[in-house]
């Protein structure tokens, strides 16, 4: 019986980390805040297209950012993206930018916004 009850329990936990890990947020940022990794998500034209969220490693460069992606999946986010528009989600505590490349595609960056890299952001914002 005592076997059964450490087995359940076990279980218990390991589903309790799986649940916690799934809900954080990628997220690491430098000491200066000039190079992170955060979330990225490229618009799309059709509505009905469901819009992924990707790791992506960015280093601020003056006024814009470099991209590299993390993944295959995500390398179409790599290139020069210059920030158009910020904006905050108090409830969820992140801090949403909106980018744009330089053949005019736009795309969302989704950081914390206790994160070092935040005013660096919002210098760049127009």
């Amino acid at each position: 019986m005592s076997n059964v009850l450490s087995s359940l329990a076990f279980m218990a936990v390991i589903g309790l980390l799986a649940y916690v890990g799934w809900g954080l947020e990628p997220h690491w940022a430098s000491k200066d805040g000039v190079k992170f990794i955060c979330r990225m998500q490229e618009y799309s034209d059709d509505p009905g297209q469901r819009l992924r969220w990707h790791d992506v490693k960015v280093k601020v460069d003056a006024s814009e950012l470099l991209v590299s992606a993390r993944a295959r999946k995500s390398s179409a986010l790599r290139g020069v993206w210059k920030v158009v528009g910020a904006v905050s989600i108090d409830e969820k505590n992140r801090r949403l930018y909106e980018v744009r490349s330089t053949n005019d595609v736009s795309a969302t960056l989704r950081v914390p916004q206790s994160s070092r890299c935040v005013p660096l952001l919002d210098r760049l914002v127009p």
